[in-house]
C-alpha cells in the first residue's frame, strides 16, 4: 500500500513537471519572433504590396485587348497586356509612386496621356484608366516612292510617266518573274496611269474585345472592280515608302486576310463610281498584335478571288496601301 501510494506520488509530480515545462515552451514558443523593438528582421524585410489596376477603352467605349502596360518605381519594373476586357491588374512590391505606361496600340493617340503617376497604398487597390482614340489611316498609291518592288509598269516594264499610258502588272513572285500582265477593268478597257492615280481614301479600325472593325472609306477605285484586304504584320516599323524586306519583316509567310481565314471575308466590289464603303470584322484586335502593319489593297484583274491563301502574280495588283505605326 506505501509503495503504492509513492507511485501515485511519483507520478503525480513527473505530471507537474511535465506540465510546468510545457507551459515553459509555450511561452518561450508564443515570445518567437518577438522583441521589445517591434517586429524582427524577417517581418521587416517582408515586401509590402499594392495593385494597380485599370482599363484601355476608346472614346466610344470600346476595349482594347492585348496592350501592353508597364509601372515601374525605381529598378522595379513589371508589364502585363490588357485581357479580353481590356483590364489589367499588377501588383507592386512597395509603397509610393509609380509610373504607369501605355504602349499605344497602332494608329490610336491617348486623349489625356500615355504616361502617368499613381500612389500605391499598402494592400490598396489603385486605379488608372487610359481612353484612346483610333486615327484614319491614309490609303497610298502602290506607286511612285510608296510602290513595293516596282509592280506597276508600262509596256516595256518602265514605270509609266504618261497619263494616258496603259499598266501592267509585273510578276514579283511567282515564275517566270518579270510576266506583264494588262491590268484591264470589268469592262474590258486598259486602266491608264491616269485613273490608277485616282485612288484615295482612308481606313479607320477600332477594337472592341476580342474584335476588331476595318471601316473603308476608298473612292477613285477601278469602277466594279473586285479587290481584297489582307493583314501584312512587320515586326518593325517602316515609314511609308520605306523598302521592305519580304524575307525578314512579314511576322507571317502568307499574310491573312481581314476576316474569316478562307478569305471568304475580306472582298469589296467598287461601285460605278470606283467608290468602297464596307466595313470588315477580324476575330482579334489587329492593333495589338505586331509591331506594326500594313493592309493591301488588292485588284483582281480578273474578278475572281483565291481564298485565304496565295493570290497568282499575274491575277492581281496592289492599288493602296495603308500604313498602321
Amino acid at each position: 500500500m506505501d509503495l503504492e501510494k509513492k507511485s501515485m506520488g511519483q507520478l503525480m509530480f513527473q505530471r507537474r513537471i511535465s506540465w510546468t515545462l510545457l507551459t515553459f515552451l509555450c511561452y518561450v514558443c508564443l515570445g518567437c519572433g518577438q522583441s521589445d523593438n517591434g517586429p524582427t528582421d524577417e517581418i521587416q524585410g517582408q515586401e509590402v504590396t499594392g495593385t494597380v489596376s485599370g482599363l484601355v477603352s476608346d472614346d466610344n467605349g470600346n476595349v482594347y485587348p492585348g496592350t501592353l502596360i508597364t509601372i515601374s518605381k525605381g529598378s522595379e519594373t513589371s508589364s502585363r497586356v490588357t485581357d479580353s476586357e481590356g483590364k489589367f491588374r499588377l501588383n507592386t512590391k512597395s509603397v509610393g509612386t509609380y509610373d504607369v505606361v501605355l504602349e499605344l496600340p497602332l494608329s490610336t493617340k491617348a486623349i489625356s496621356s500615355a504616361d502617368v503617376s499613381v500612389e500605391v497604398l499598402e494592400n490598396k487597390e489603385s486605379n488608372v484608366d487610359f481612353m484612346i482614340q483610333p486615327q484614319p489611316v491614309k490609303a497610298h498609291l502602290n506607286f511612285g516612292n510608296v510602290q513595293l518592288l516596282e509592280e506597276i509598269v508600262d509596256a516595256n516594264g518602265n514605270t509609266p510617266t504618261a497619263s494616258n499610258e496603259p499598266l501592267y502588272a509585273a510578276n514579283i513572285f511567282d515564275q517566270p518573274l518579270g510576266l506583264l500582265t494588262a491590268i484591264k477593268a470589268p469592262d474590258g478597257h486598259h486602266v491608264t496611269l491616269a485613273e490608277f492615280k485616282k485612288a484615295k481614301g482612308n481606313l479607320n479600325v477600332h477594337c472592341n474585345g476580342d474584335k476588331a472593325f476595318v471601316n473603308v472609306a476608298l473612292e477613285g477605285m477601278i469602277p466594279n472592280g473586285t479587290y481584297t484586304f489582307w493583314l501584312a504584320y512587320l515586326n518593325k516599323t517602316r515609314k511609308v515608302g520605306e523598302p521592305i524586306d519580304f524575307m525578314n519583316d512579314f511576322v507571317n509567310i502568307t499574310n491573312p486576310p481581314i476576316g474569316a481565314s478562307n478569305g471568304s471575308e475580306n472582298i469589296a466590289v467598287a461601285d460605278v463610281n470606283g467608290a468602297i464603303n464596307v466595313t470588315f470584322e477580324h476575330n482579334s484586335c489587329i492593333l495589338t498584335n505586331e509591331a506594326a502593319l500594313v493592309i493591301p489593297v488588292l485588284y483582281h484583274i480578273n474578278g475572281k478571288t483565291f481564298g485565304g491563301g496565295h493570290v497568282p502574280d499575274p491575277e492581281e495588283m496592289v492599288h493602296m496601301l495603308a500604313y498602321f505605326q
